[in-house]
C-alpha cells in the first residue's frame, strides 16, 4: 500500500530572520514621527505600516520574554484604535514611548503572511468582529503569535469601540505544525480565571486556519483545560476551511465543536479594481485554449484585478514595508526595461499597465530570447543583490524532499548550495511569465531592434513564504534551463551569455541548483495537487508534478542505483 506523503513535502520556508532589536525600535519610532502632518491618504498607508511594525516589535519582545513587551502592547493597541475607530493618535508622544524601549540585541521576526501575501486587510478583522462577534459585558482576546499579535490588537480595538470591556493576551503554540500545543503561563491562568469570573467571551484570533488547523485547536483545547466553557470560546479566522481536509489529529471532529467565524473576501480594494482575475481566471485571457493553461495552485495566487477599461492590472503586493520592498524591486525591473513599471500603490496593491502581446512558450527559445533572459539574470545579479541570504534551510529542503521522493541520500556534491551571487531571485522563469509586448514600454526593452521581450511578475515570488528566499542567481539560471526545456547545447549557450554579461561563471554551482530547483517544484506540485484533489486543476498539477520529478531523477542520473530505483518505482506503483 502506497503512503501518501504529499502533506509532508517541505515547501514553506520558516521565514524568520534575525534583526537588530534596536533597529526595530528606531524604525517604529521614526515611522510614528513621520505621521505628523501627512495627507489623509498617505497617513492611512503610514498608519498601517506602523501598526505592522508595532505588532512585529511586540511579538519579538513577547517571544524574548522582555519586560518591555507590555509597553509595546500599549503602543500596538493605540495604533490599532486609531485605525479602527479614527481616534486621535498622539504619534509624537507615542514615538517617545517607543524610543524608551530597551530591546534585545537581536530578535527573530517572521513576516505576517496575511498582510504580506494574502491580501488580508487590517479592517477585514474589524468588519468580522462587528458582524459576527457580539458580546455583552466582558471579552478576552487571545492572539496566536506571530500575526495574531496585530490581529488581537485590532479585535480589542473593535470590541472597545462596541463598548465591550476587553483585555487581550498572546500565545505561541509549539510542536509539529500538524500537532501544535499551547501552554498558558501562570500569569495567563490568573488572567483567564479573572475574566471567567466576569463570564467573559473568549475570542481566539489568527490567520487561517492553515493546512492543519492545529494552532487554533491547540488554543481552544488549552482554554477548555483552563476551565473556559466551550460555549464561551469562538475562533476568529481569515480563511474558511473544510474540517475534513484539515491535517490536525481528529480535526474533522474537533473543529466543528468550536464556534468559528470567518472574514469575508476583502471589500477594501483600490478604487478601480473591478474585474477579479485571480484564482487562475487570468489564464482565460492569456491563452487561446484551456489546453495551453499552465497549472496553478489557485488558492495560493496573489489577489489580482483588472480596471474597468482593462488597461491596468491591480496585484496585491503587501502592506507596509512588505509591499514597498516588492514595488521597489518591480520599479528597478521596469526602469531597466525588462518589465512593466508600477504606476502607484493603493490599499496594498501595486498598479501596473496591462501589457498586450503574445505569451511565450518553450518553442520560442531561440538565441535572441536566450540572450534577453541571460541579460535579465545578469541585471538581477547586479541590481537586486541581497546580503542576508540563508542557505541552510534551502539545503535541508533539498535533502529532505529528495529522500522523501526517491528514498536516497544525496551525494555530497549535490548537498551544498554555494552562494556567490546572492540575490532576491525572480523564482518564476517559466515561459508564460514572458511576453512579446505589442507596444514598447521602455526604449531599452528590445534587443538590437528585436521585439519587446518583457518579464512579467518579476518581484512577487523570490522572497515570499515559499522557497527559495534570497539565494544565488543560479536558482534562476537553473529555472530557465528547466522551464524552457533547453537541450544541452542551448543551455551551454545561455550560460555563456550570462557569463559574458555578468562576469560570473556559475558552471560549478549549477548542478546542485538544478537538483534543488527540480526537487522543490516536484514537492510544490505534489502538495498543490493534494490540496486540489477532486478539482479540475488536479490532473494539470499532477502532470507538472510528474514532469518535475522526471527532471529531478534525470539530474540524479546514475546516483540512484538502477536496482534500487526500479524497486522504488515498483513500491510507489503498488
Amino acid at each position: 500500500m502506497t503512503v501518501d506523503n504529499s502533506w509532508s513535502a517541505y515547501i514553506f520556508r520558516e521565514g524568520k530572520v534575525a534583526l537588530s532589536g534596536r533597529k526595530l525600535v528606531e524604525e517604529l519610532a521614526d515611522g510614528l514621527g513621520a505621521l505628523h502632518g501627512t495627507t489623509h491618504a498617505a497617513r492611512w498607508e503610514k498608519l498601517v505600516d506602523v501598526l505592522l511594525r508595532a505588532g512585529e516589535l511586540e511579538c519579538a519582545l513577547r517571544d524574548a520574554e522582555s519586560p518591555y513587551a507590555r509597553v509595546a502592547e500599549g503602543v500596538t493597541e493605540s495604533i490599532a484604535a486609531a485605525l479602527v475607530s479614527g481616534s486621535v493618535l498622539r504619534s509624537d508622544e507615542l514615538a517617545r514611548v517607543v524610543r524608551g524601549i530597551v530591546a534585545p540585541q537581536q530578535v527573530k521576526v517572521a513576516p505576517p503572511e496575511g498582510f504580506a501575501y494574502y491580501a488580508l486587510h487590517p479592517l477585514d478583522v474589524a468588519d468580522l468582529v462587528r458582524r459576527c462577534a457580539p458580546c455583552d459585558g466582558y471579552a478576552a482576546v487571545v492572539g496566536i503569535r506571530s500575526i495574531g499579535t496585530t490581529l488581537s490588537a485590532l479585535v480589542k480595538a473593535t470590541l472597545h469601540d462596541l463598548e465591550v470591556r476587553v483585555e487581550r493576551t498572546t500565545v505561541r503554540p509549539f510542536g509539529h505544525p500538524y500537532n501544535r500545543r499551547t501552554e498558558f503561563s501562570q500569569e495567563q491562568h490568573r488572567w483567564i480565571a479573572k475574566l471567567l469570573s466576569h463570564r467573559a467571551c473568549f475570542f481566539v484570533v489568527d490567520e487561517g486556519p492553515g493546512m492543519s488547523g492545529s494552532s487554533f485547536l491547540s488554543v481552544g483545547d488549552a482554554l477548555l483545560s483552563a476551565g473556559v466553557p466551550r460555549s464561551q470560546i469562538a475562533f476568529l479566522c481569515t480563511r474558511r476551511a473544510d474540517p475534513a481536509s484539515l491535517m490536525a489529529n481528529n480535526a474533522a471532529d474537533r473543529w466543528p465543536a468550536f464556534n468559528a467565524h470567518y472574514t469575508d473576501p476583502t471589500k477594501h480594494l483600490p478604487t478601480d479594481a473591478k474585474e477579479y482575475i485571480a484564482g487562475g481566471i487570468w489564464r482565460a485571457k492569456a491563452f487561446a485554449s484551456e489546453e495551453q493553461w499552465p497549472a496553478s495552485w489557485i488558492q495560493m495566487e496573489r489577489l489580482k484585478f483588472l480596471s474597468t477599461d482593462g488597461t491596468r492590472m491591480f496585484r496585491f503586493e503587501g502592506f507596509g514595508r512588505f509591499g514597498a520592498d516588492l514595488r521597489e524591486r518591480s520599479a528597478k525591473v521596469g526602469d531597466a526595461g525588462f518589465g512593466p513599471t508600477p504606476e502607484r500603490s493603493e490599499q496594498g496593491f501595486g498598479i501596473y499597465p496591462m501589457l498586450r502581446g503574445r505569451y511565450l512558450s518553450s518553442e520560442d527559445a531561440d538565441e535572441v530570447l536566450l540572450k534577453r533572459i541571460a541579460g535579465y539574470c545578469a541585471f538581477r545579479a547586479r541590481e537586486l543583490a541581497r546580503d542576508n541570504h540563508q542557505t541552510s534551510e534551502l539545503e535541508t529542503m533539498l535533502r529532505f524532499n529528495t529522500q522523501q521522493e526517491f528514498g536516497v541520500e544525496l551525494p555530497a556534491s549535490l548537498q551544498q548550495l554555494p552562494v556567490e551571487r546572492p540575490v532576491v531571485a525572480d523564482a518564476r522563469m517559466l515561459p508564460h511569465k514572458w511576453m512579446v509586448a505589442e507596444t514598447p514600454v521602455k526604449p531599452t526593452g528590445g534587443l538590437n531592434g528585436a521585439p519587446m521581450i518583457m518579464k512579467l511578475d518579476a518581484a512577487t515570488h523570490g522572497d515570499d513564504h515559499f522557497f527559495p528566499g534570497p539565494t544565488d542567481i543560479a536558482w534562476d539560471l537553473a529555472g530557465t534551463i528547466l522551464e524552457w526545456r533547453l537541450p544541452a547545447e542551448a543551455a551551454t549557450y545561455f550560460v555563456a551569455c550570462y557569463r559574458a554579461r555578468s562576469g560570473d561563471d556559475p558552471s560549478r554551482r549549477l548542478p546542485a541548483y538544478l537538483m534543488a530547483y527540480s526537487i522543490f517544484r516536484t514537492a510544490y506540485c505534489k502538495m498543490a495537487g493534494a490540496a486540489m484533489r477532486g478539482a479540475a486543476e488536479y490532473p494539470r498539477m499532477m502532470r507538472h508534478y510528474q514532469w518535475y520529478r522526471s527532471q529531478a531523477a534525470r539530474v540524479l542520473g546514475n546516483l540512484v542505483p538502477q536496482q534500487e530505483s526500479s524497486s522504488l518505482e515498483t513500491r510507489r506503483a503498488a
